[in-house]
């Protein structure tokens, strides 16, 4: 019979080695999540996981702004012109005449309720705010022909929520919300620029994206090189 103590000494042994294969498993699964993380994320930071977080911040705003906008054209009576923006956060939204206030997005009383929210900053490459305009029309939305509705001197373009200097993983992942496709189109002529809804329609731009809700990729003109989210509140 061996001696106790040499019995002893092996299972030390066994119980060492079993540590030491556990410590090497979580070095290297550790190992293989940094990669692997690092591997996720595009050259801009952003990974795929937080693209889709901002993603979807981004389009649930716009689409409770598109609620607030149809009650308050249905429910409180307010024109297309009428809608207001006017709010406490960013200047420039003053109708002339003023708007009635129960016609205001963001009163808080007898108009629309909602806040003048600033979009995710890690979503963006340029800090800014939602812009809310009535100068672009866009292909395959609304009446306006596509080919003049930018010159035509009628009163048919869409009145738009858009969100500028959009990084491109996240554009990739508002396009993936809203049809199910990573595809950026492409406007080599801008598409719009910051003139802010006071209550007028008027000729400026056109967007060919052709659907009410689209990130988009400028390769030219107004805004400038870039991606930028478009949502169509009231089509004309």
């Amino acid at each position: 019979m061996k001696p106790q103590h040499f019995r002893h000494k092996k299972h030390s042994f066994q119980a060492g080695n079993a540590m030491l294969f556990i410590l090497i498993g979580i070095v290297l699964f550790s190992a293989l999540t940094f990669v692997f993380a690092r591997g996720s994320r595009s050259p801009s930071g952003i990974s795929s996981e937080d693209a889709r977080l901002y993603a979807q911040e981004i389009l649930s705003y716009a689409e409770k702004i598109n609620g607030t906008v149809q009650t308050i054209m249905l429910q409180n009576g307010c024109s297309g012109t009428r809608v207001s923006f006017e709010n406490t956060s960013v200047a420039g939204y003053n109708h002339v005449p003023p708007s009635p206030q129960k016609c205001n997005v963001f009163n808080s009383t007898v108009g629309g309720g909602m806040s003048f929210e600033s979009p995710p900053s890690g979503a963006l490459t340029v800090a800014g705010d939602y812009l809310f305009t009535g100068n672009v029309c866009i292909d395959g939305v609304g009446t306006g022909p596509y080919a003049t509705c930018e010159s035509d001197s009628l009163k048919n373009e869409e009145l738009l929520l858009i969100l500028p200097s959009v990084n491109a993983e996240v554009c990739v992942a508002l396009n993936r919300l809203l049809s199910n496709s990573a595809t950026i189109p492409q406007e080599a002529t801008g598409g719009y620029n910051s003139t802010k809804f006071t209550g007028t329609y008027a000729d400026g731009f056109a967007l060919g994206s052709g659907a009410p809700a689209k990130c988009f990729q400028s390769t030219g003109g107004s805004p400038g090189s870039g991606y930028h989210f478009h949502y169509t509140l009231l089509e004309h």
